[in-house]
C-alpha cells in the first residue's frame, strides 16, 4: 500500500489561488530538505517553532518565494513523524515548483490519506478518529461538523470500547470453561450470562437504529418535489430557496430536467428537486425528463407530492398510476388561496396526518411545510450523542448484531459451548474491525483513498 519508510510531501489547501499556499513534508528526512529549501530571516534558537524566510532552489539559487515554515519534531506532530510545513503564497506555480523541489531532494508525492494513515499506523489516531478527519474536511452543514469533530476527538471510540471488552469478557466465560472444564471451574450462571448479552445486543441495536439519523446527518436530506403539471412544484422549490431558481410559466410542463437547489435546516443539508410533471409524455424531451425525475422519486428521502387545491383530479388520478412509497411520501395542496375549501383532501382517500395546504402565492402555509421537512431532521442534542455515520461502521454493527442473535438461538436450544464461543468471538471481531483491528490491508486502502491528497 504506502511506503511507510518514505519522506512524503504533498500540497495540503484545496487547488486555486489562494492568500495562503500549504505544502506539507512528513518523514525521517524531513528536516534536511527543509533546511536545504528554506532560509530564515532569523537563526532556529530551538526546535518547534515558526520562521519566516525565503524559500529556494539549492541546485540553483533561485528563490522561489518567502513565507513561514513550522516546525514540529516527533512525536508531538500530527503523523508522530517529523512534520514541516512551508506556508507560501497560495499561487498554483510557486506550490507545484516547491513541490517539485521536494520531490528532487529525496520526498516522494504522498498517496491520497498517508499523512492521516500514518497518524493511525503510530498511534495518534484509531481507525474511527482516522475517518472522522475525513468527514471534518467534506462536512455539509453544522450538524457534520459537530458529529465529525466527536467522532474525531474519540466519542465513537469511547463508546465501543466498552462494548468490546464485555463481548470479549463473555467470550473468555465461554471458552475458560472449554479450555479448564476438568479445573473445578464453576458452572456457568446462565441467567447473568443471558442478561450480559442482552445488554450488548440491546447496545448494539441503538447503534444500528443511530445510522439512518448519522446518515442524514452527514450526507444531507433529499426533498423531491413531484406531481403532474402545472400544480406549482417549480413555484415551490422557489418558495423554499427564496430565489427564482426554476422557470415558473403559466404553461404545463415548463420543467423538463430536474431543477436542483439547497437550503440548510437544524445545520444539515437539504437539496431539493423540481422534477418534470409526471404524465403521459407528449415527445421524446419529456420521456426523458420523466424518466430522471422516476430516478429521484427513488432515491430521495422525502417526496411531497403536489395537488392543485383548487382542482385536484388530475393530481389524484396520476398518484394512482405511480406507485409512491407511502412511507416517504407526504401530500402538498397548493394554491389554497383559489379554493374555499379548508381540507381539500377530505374524500380523496388519503392518509390526512399527510396532508398539508400551503399557497406559493401568497406564502401561507410555506411554514408549515419547512416545519415537516426540520422534523424529519433529528440532530443529537448538543452532539452529545453517539451516532453512526459511516457505512462501514454499520456494517460492522450488524455483523455483531446477527452473530449475538445467532447466540440466542444456540442458547435456547442447548448447543455446544463451542458454537456460543464462535458466535461471540465473531461478534467481538466486528466491533473491534470498526476501530481498525484484525482488518486485511485491502480494507485500508479502500478507506484512506477516499482522502484528499495532504490530508
Amino acid at each position: 500500500m504506502y511506503q511507510l519508510e518514505d519522506t512524503i510531501a504533498a500540497i495540503a489547501t484545496p487547488a486555486g489561488t489562494g492568500g495562503i499556499g500549504i505544502v506539507r513534508l512528513s518523514g525521517e528526512k524531513a528536516f534536511s530538505i527543509a533546511e536545504q529549501v528554506f532560509a530564515p530571516s532569523h537563526p532556529l534558537k530551538h526546535l518547534r517553532q515558526v520562521l519566516f524566510g525565503k524559500f529556494g532552489n539549492p541546485r540553483t539559487g533561485e528563490i522561489l518565494d518567502e513565507g513561514l515554515l513550522l516546525v514540529m519534531p516527533k512525536p508531538q506532530s500530527y503523523t508522530t513523524e517529523d512534520v514541516v510545513e512551508f506556508h507560501a503564497h497560495g499561487s498554483p506555480p510557486v506550490l507545484e515548483k516547491l513541490m517539485e523541489i521536494l520531490v528532487a531532494l529525496g520526498a516522494r508525492p504522498a498517496e491520497p490519506g498517508e499523512f492521516t494513515y500514518r497518524a493511525f499506523l503510530n498511534g495518534r489516531l484509531d481507525l474511527t478518529q482516522a475517518e472522522a478527519v475525513e468527514a471534518l474536511v467534506s462536512a455539509q452543514g453544522e450538524a457534520a461538523r459537530r458529529q465529525a469533530l466527536r467522532q474525531l476527538t474519540g466519542g465513537l471510540a469511547a463508546h465501543l470500547e466498552p462494548l468490546e471488552e464485555s463481548l470479549k469478557a463473555l467470550y473468555l466465560k465461554i471458552e475458560a470453561r472449554l479450555e479448564f472444564s476438568e479445573d473445578g471451574i464453576p458452572p456457568l450462571d446462565l441467567e447473568k450470562f443471558k442478561k450480559e448479552t442482552a445488554a450488548a445486543r440491546e447496545e448494539l441495536h441503538k447503534l444500528l437504529e443511530s445510522y439512518r439519523q448519522g446518515r442524514v446527518i452527514r450526507e444531507g436530506l433529499t426533498v423531491a418535489l413531484v406531481g403532474p403539471p402545472y400544480v406549482g412544484k417549480s413555484s415551490l422549490l422557489n418558495a423554499l430557496l427564496g430565489t427564482q431558481r426554476a422557470i415558473v410559466t403559466p404553461l404545463a410542463g415548463t420543467t423538463r430536467d430536474v431543477v436542483e437547489g439547497e437550503i440548510r435546516l437544524k445545520g444539515v443539508q437539504v437539496r431539493l428537486f423540481d422534477t418534470a410533471g409526471i404524465r403521459e409524455a407528449q415527445n421524446e424531451v419529456e420521456v426523458e425528463g420523466i424518466r430522471r425525475s422516476r430516478r429521484v422519486i427513488e432515491e430521495a428521502d422525502i417526496l411531497f407530492w403536489i395537488f392543485d387545491a383548487s382542482n385536484p383530479r388530475e393530481s389524484l388520478e396520476e398518484l394512482k398510476k405511480t406507485s409512491l412509497p407511502l412511507e416517504r411520501t407526504w401530500f402538498l395542496f397548493n394554491k389554497m388561496d383559489l379554493t374555499p375549501k379548508g381540507r381539500p383532501w377530505e374524500g380523496a382517500g388519503l392518509d390526512t396526518g399527510r396532508c398539508l395546504g400551503l399557497s406559493c402565492q401568497t406564502k401561507e402555509g410555506l411554514e408549515g411545510v419547512v416545519a415537516k421537512i426540520g422534523a424529519l431532521i433529528q440532530t443529537p442534542a448538543g452532539g452529545e450523542d453517539v451516532v453512526l455515520t459511516s457505512a462501514r461502521h454499520r456494517e460492522e454493527t450488524q455483523k455483531a448484531l446477527e452473530a449475538l442473535g445467532r447466540l440466542g438461538g444456540l442458547m435456547e436450544s442447548s448447543a455446544a459451548y463451542e458454537l456460543w464461543a464462535e458466535e461471540l468471538r465473531e461478534a467481538a471481531l466486528a466491533v473491534g474491525r470498526i476501530r481498525g483491528r484484525n482488518l486485511p490491508a485491502t480494507a485500508f486502502e479502500e478507506i484512506f483513498t477516499k482522502f484528499c491528497i495532504g490530508k
